[in-house]
């Protein structure tokens, strides 16, 4: 077997492949440390705002982009990255939209329940980029391989995939995950003192997304991400941190009534 054949089954057996970094750029690095310094600085200077964001007592947080990101991305994907990606998904990377964006885990937070990033429809593929090292003390995502080819309820989850292998994906600076939208994951916790950053791409298809549209900021933002800032939204955040058990008993018989 060849090497583009064994990333290839890989990644359609399991849902994600992890790629080692080959990002040999100094201006990757420059930036990479400009998003981390501009980020932190961000944190510190709106950190009473922060606290009203839905998913701040998760400790999950979404990274709004400005045009660093966008810069990023156009270093990464030069024709070797193309070539790879398509050898992997079978699909060329110009056919997709992609919306720049980044996943923060605060300090001493960031526990989830297991999710997936949308229904198994929606058809997308989620690339995640490190700008720095993410190891077991700083919130590395913690994935299923093999839940991603079929819809699965969170009942039948439960019952079934949670017992299955469970893999920690931690990673070097430069690195890069690809996986499926649809395989069940959730973040864990970041025991260290400092943000654990991690780029994100959403890929979707330019057919079948053609009003596609992204707001580039100014400036680095951070803001909410899976709960949003509501009254019902906050209320469903207190509830799946305190009382989780009854949070995914909640969700087990929602999923059987649907």
């Amino acid at each position: 077997m060849t090497k583009n054949s064994i990333e290839k089954n890989f990644f359609e057996k399991n849902g994600y492949i992890q790629l080692s970094s080959k990002i040999n750029n100094k201006d990757f690095d420059r930036l990479c440390e400009q998003i981390i310094f501009e980020t932190n600085k961000f944190y510190i200077e709106n950190l009473n705002k922060i606290k009203n964001l839905g998913g701040y007592l998760t400790g999950n947080l979404e990274l709004l982009p400005d045009k660093k990101l966008i810069d990023i991305w156009n270093i990464l994907c030069d024709k070797d990255f193309e070539n790879t990606f398509e050898n992997i998904t079978g699909k060329k990377l110009s056919n997709f939209n992609i919306k720049c964006s980044g996943n923060i885990v605060l300090p001493n937070k960031g526990y989830q329940h297991f999710h997936t990033d949308g229904p198994l429809k929606s058809n997308k593929i989620i690339l995640n980029l490190a700008i720095h090292e993410i190891d077991l003390t700083n919130a590395p995502t913690q994935i299923i391989p093999g839940t991603h080819n079929r819809n699965i309820k969170y009942w039948k989850f439960y019952l079934y995939e949670i017992f299955n292998k469970k893999i920690f994906i931690e990673m070097k600076k430069g690195d890069v995950i690809i996986r499926n939208h649809s395989i069940w994951h959730r973040g864990t916790k970041n025991r260290s003192k400092n943000l654990r950053i991690l780029l994100l791409f959403a890929l979707t298809e330019k057919s079948l997304d053609k009003k596609f549209s992204q707001e580039i900021s100014e400036n680095l933002i951070i803001g909410e991400n899976q709960f949003k800032s509501s009254y019902m939204q906050k209320f469903k955040e207190v509830f799946s941190i305190y009382l989780a058990p009854i949070y995914i008993f909640y969700r087990i018989i929602s999923s059987l009534i649907k």
